[in-house]
């Protein structure tokens, strides 16, 4: 092991206790006065790509100025690093080691060279599943700076950034809030979803159609969590349960991210029945008795007593608190999920 990679492991081990969701640019802050020691930078700065991946948002700069700062992360200077091919990289590429003519670029011929800069690196901010993060950009007033083993330990600082400014990090946090969270997802404004770091896939997620939009569409501006159940088909035909959990995103998460879909052991279920979960299910969406009996093809009479069970079962004196506890509890299954026969 080389001095500088030894140095570059211990300053990575301090940034893994940087705990994710604060301000990046406060939090690493001590990182770049020791990370000298393997670059000595004129200037540093840090950007995460917009969800166009058309610009880069600052998260920390030292040594450029506010026009400089601005040009890092300019569509211009994007789709320069795009041509030389930075985004598609895991490595740290160094100026001397890019292809020939990239000094010619206008980003150093009009930029940099004129400020002083003579070298310098950029090392992708890759998470462990292949996202393009963002870019962290040194630059040297020499030009033999970074030697190749200051960019070999420098990737090591690379992937230590990423995790701290990875909001899937964040999320994934927020996500085993959830008693006994075992797999959660990320869903955007298109409704993609993205599984969350550390958090194993459940069949559930996959095999009921509509449980994401479900959840989604129960967020709002005002409505920023919601519970249910979801009945997901087992073995020998057995009915099994998952508790899912929507989760709006906190501010500071990627404005195409919309919510959080977690999975969760189903929980004490009072001996309620699939019948009668999904009757609660439709008496919070404000369903009276004859609507009740109509959407499920059953009689009023039928409907009313399955009611009085569940009053029974929650110990509800009304079918309103029965509502209210089942709404608190996450205790009943949403309509739409229910497949009738």
């Amino acid at each position: 092991m080389t001095e500088l990679l030894a140095v570059a492991l211990d300053l990575a081990a301090e940034v893994d206790r940087v705990p994710p969701g604060g301000d990046p640019a406060e939090d690493l802050a001590f990182l770049w006065d020791p990370m000298r020691q393997l670059v000595p930078f004129a200037a540093m700065w840090i950007g995460t790509l917009d969800a166009d991946h058309r610009h880069y948002t600052t998260v920390a700069s030292a040594g450029h100025d506010a026009d400089s700062r601005a040009y890092m992360g300019s569509e211009e200077l994007t789709e320069l690093r795009k041509a030389t091919g930075l985004l598609q990289r895991r490595r740290p590429l160094r100026l001397c080691d890019a292809p020939a003519g990239i000094a010619e670029l206008s980003c150093w011929s009009a930029h940099w060279l004129p400020a002083g800069f003579r070298g310098g690196l950029g090392a992708p901010l890759i998470t462990p599943d292949g996202r393009h993060l963002g870019l962290l950009t040194l630059h040297t007033e020499a030009a033999d700076q970074p030697t190749a083993d200051a960019r070999d330990a420098m990737q090591v600082i690379a992937q230590a950034i990423t995790a701290v400014l990875d909001p899937m990090n964040s999320l994934a946090g927020l996500a085993r809030l959830v008693r006994g969270a075992t797999a959660a997802v990320t869903v955007d404004r298109r409704g993609a979803v993205t599984p969350l770091p550390g958090m194993t896939a459940d069949p559930a997620l996959t095999e009921c159609p509509d449980l994401v939009t479900t959840t989604v569409d129960s967020l709002t501006d005002q409505v920023r969590h919601t519970a249910f159940l979801c009945p997901v088909p087992a073995a020998a035909g057995r009915q099994r349960y998952v508790r899912v959990t929507g989760l709006a995103c906190p501010q500071g998460t990627p404005d195409d991210l919309v919510g959080l879909v977690v999975i969760s052991p189903p929980g004490d279920l009072y001996g309620l029945t699939l019948r009668e979960l999904v009757v609660l299910g439709l008496v919070i969406e404000g369903y009276a008795n004859q609507g009740i009996a109509a959407r499920l093809s059953i009689t009023a009479r039928t409907a009313a007593a399955h009611l009085e069970h569940i009053r029974t079962k929650l110990c509800a004196p009304t079918r309103t608190a029965a509502a209210v506890l089942a709404m608190r509890g996450g205790l009943f299954i949403p309509y739409r999920l229910v497949q009738e026969s």
